[in-house]
């Protein structure tokens, strides 16, 4: 018997279509950020795509900063958004930040990962 906490982890996961696969690493960029545009409440003055890749991961370059609690809740609607309007494979991702730590930036330290 399993438990609910493990009901999904033998899912497979979906990949992206054909279509999706064949167009180049441009027109597939082409194609999120248009479909962003199109769409009032992902406006580009707050994200932009960077890249979308040929296994579905488009990643999101933010603006300006956008507080985490609506950070989430945008990626998940845009994500939602992207899946039902040009392929179900499609998996967004944020771009990762740099460190912003300003007195670690003064001392010279680098955070190597």
């Amino acid at each position: 018997m399993m438990t609910s906490n493990l009901c999904y982890a033998g899912a497979e996961t979906i990949t992206p279509g054909k279509a999706w696969c064949e167009m180049s690493d441009a027109a597939r960029l082409t194609c999120v950020n248009n479909t962003m545009a199109a769409y009032a409440a992902f406006p580009n003055t707050v994200l932009v795509a960077i890249e979308a890749k040929q296994d579905g991961q488009v990643i999101i370059r933010l603006l300006e900063p956008v507080s985490a609690d609506k950070r989430g809740t945008l990626l998940l609607d845009l994500e939602f958004f992207l899946k039902e309007s040009i392929d179900p494979g499609v998996v967004v991702w944020l771009e990762p930040f740099g460190d912003r730590n300003s007195l670690r930036n003064l001392r010279g330290i680098e955070v190597k990962s």
